[in-house]
Parts: structure tokens; sequence; C-alpha cells
């Protein structure tokens, strides 16, 4: 009987932690993950005005929508930033062919902690708009390359091309910008918020005035 009733309980808890999310949750979401989501769709769009809006569309789609249970409601949230980037950022002009940039090998692909180390780099905001997005997308948010290729609508090919160009580049940069004397930081085009991009915390942004 006890087992019984542990067995019933146990089904009680998981279909309350499975709840769907109310409007309630997604704006206690937003709110505490705000800082994050606008460091992403920053990262996406590589513009403070465009982040905004993808970040305000996200939160407008979250609100409205009923049926996305509360466990995945942050991956959902994030989801909704990256679609929305790829609306307000469309890549239209033809891919860079990958004729220059040889297949990756072992010591052209960074290994899990320069990834990591990676992430808040001024230098993904100087990537090309379609390399700058599959970078995102792919190696920061960890989609697949498939499911990258189907949300940009290109080919698996041109996706993981992108993958390798940009991993290269952001991590070449990096390493410019280590070898740099203190004192030319100042100069660098991504300080600052005069070029419109803004930094990556978000701070240039008006969601927080």
């Amino acid at each position: 009987m006890k087992s019984a009733l542990r067995f019933h309980s146990n089904q009680f808890k998981l279909i309350e932690e499975d709840t769907c999310a109310t409007t309630d949750d997604f704006q206690c979401l937003f709110a505490r993950e705000m800082t994050d989501l606008f460091r992403l769709s920053l990262q996406l769009t590589a513009d403070a005005e465009k982040a905004e809006s993808c970040l305000i569309l996200a939160m407008r789609e979250c609100f409205t929508n009923s049926a996305v249970s509360k466990r995945w409601a942050l991956i959902w949230a994030r989801r909704l930033v990256v679609r929305n980037a790829i609306r307000l950022v469309p890549v239209t002009e033809p891919v860079m062919s990958n004729d220059t940039c040889s297949e990756p090998g072992p010591d052209l692909q960074p290994c899990e902690y320069l990834i990591e180390a990676l992430r808040g780099s001024p230098a993904i905001l100087a990537l090309p708009d379609f390399d700058r997005l599959v970078f995102v997308i792919c190696v920061l948010e960890r989609y697949s390359i498939m499911d990258c290729a189907l949300l940009l609508k290109r080919s698996p090919k041109e996706v993981d091309n992108a993958r390798v160009r940009a991993i290269n580049q952001v991590a070449f940069a990096e390493e410019l910008y280590r070898h740099e004397p203190t004192t030319t930081l100042s100069t660098s085009p991504y300080g600052g918020c005069s070029n419109g991009t803004g930094g990556l915390d978000g701070s240039c942004g008006s969601l927080s005035d």
C-alpha cells in the first residue's frame, strides 16, 4: 500500500514539474536571464538595436505561448532568440567558398576549454553575418550541423565550412589581442558603443533603462 502511494506521489510530482510555463513564469525567466539573453541576441545580430528587437520579439512569443513545459522554458526562450535573430539578419549574399580553407585537423579545432574561452570574444561581432550566426548557433549554443542548416536554409556542408572558418578566425583574433600592448586596447573597434554594436554585457541597449 505504501509503495503504491509512493508511486502515485511520484507521478503527481512529475506531472506538476511538467506543467506549462505561464506568462508569470516567463516574465521571471526573462528578468533573471536578461543579461545572458541580450548577450546571445547581440552576438547573433552584432547590432544593439537589432539585438533589442530580437529579444523583445522572443519575449512576446514566449508570453503568448501556453504550450511550453516549465522545464524547457529557458531552452525555448533561447531558441526563439536564435530564430528571431535569423529573421533580422537575412544572409542573402553568396556564402564564401571554402577553397582556401582546408579540412580542419586536430590542431585547427580548438579544444572544449578554448571554445569556452572564446565565448565572450569581441571578435565574434566582426565575423561575416553567415559565419557569425553559424558560430553562435553551432559552437556556443551547441546546435547540430543539421539543425543549424535547417534553420539557416543552407546545406550542412556550407554550415560546417562556416563553422570552421569562424572558429579559426575568432581564435586567431584572440591570439592577436593577447600579444597586443595594453595601450592599444582602447582603440579597438570593439570597445565602446560608437560603432552601434555595444558591449557584450548589453550595457548599450535600452532594455535596462
